[in-house]
């Protein structure tokens, strides 16, 4: 297919990039002038454009461009492609490194008669429920009989939230122990 100085005039002025780059680009591409853009932008010849950029073949009147956001290259903190959350593996580093330093940190203390009897670190506590899951139940079980009372403490149990719940989990187990007494 033959190229026209025109199709790389307006190559050349919708890319930035001087004529001459642009009619190589094409003539490489056969006259196909988004190949000849992607190429262009391939070798970093075509700047980018504030907020990100896209071609189209349609003319400007056309439709209406996507919204501009943030892409895969930009320093944003994470960011959605596809429906996809993309998260910079640094973020994904300190998230998990404060999420462990949080779990060493929060405890499960265990309390009869008013005072507190032992304290394990929750990752503990979550790795021998992974592992010895039964066996775990049983003893926690058998602390709950034997008047035995858990509480969390720590920074992940600081929230009004996780109080509630854990409140409203022991009435339940209270109220249940009561029943198992009774029968």
């Amino acid at each position: 297919m033959s190229v026209t100085v025109e199709q790389a005039r307006r190559i050349s002025e919708a890319a930035g990039v001087d004529v001459i780059a642009a009619l190589s680009a094409l003539e490489r591409n056969n006259g196909d002038a988004l190949a000849a853009m992607l190429e262009l932008e391939r070798q970093g010849l075509t700047p980018t454009p504030p907020g990100g950029g896209f071609y189209s073949t349609r003319a400007p009147s056309g439709g209406t461009p996507p919204p501009p956001g943030p892409g895969p290259s930009d320093a944003s903190d994470s960011a959605r492609h596809s429906g996809v959350l993309v998260v910079p593996w640094s973020d994904l580093k300190e998230g998990l490194k404060d999420l462990f330093h949080n779990c060493l940190a929060t405890r499960l203390e265990v309390w009869r008669k008013g005072q507190q009897a032992a304290s394990v670190p929750l990752l503990i506590l979550v790795v021998l429920l992974l592992f010895f899951f039964l066996e775990m139940a049983v003893v926690l079980g058998a602390g709950l009989l034997l008047g035995f009372r858990y509480r969390l403490s720590g920074p992940l149990v600081e929230g009004e939230t996780v109080r509630s719940f854990l409140s409203s989990l022991r009435e339940a187990m209270d109220r249940f122990l009561a029943r198992l007494r009774r029968s």
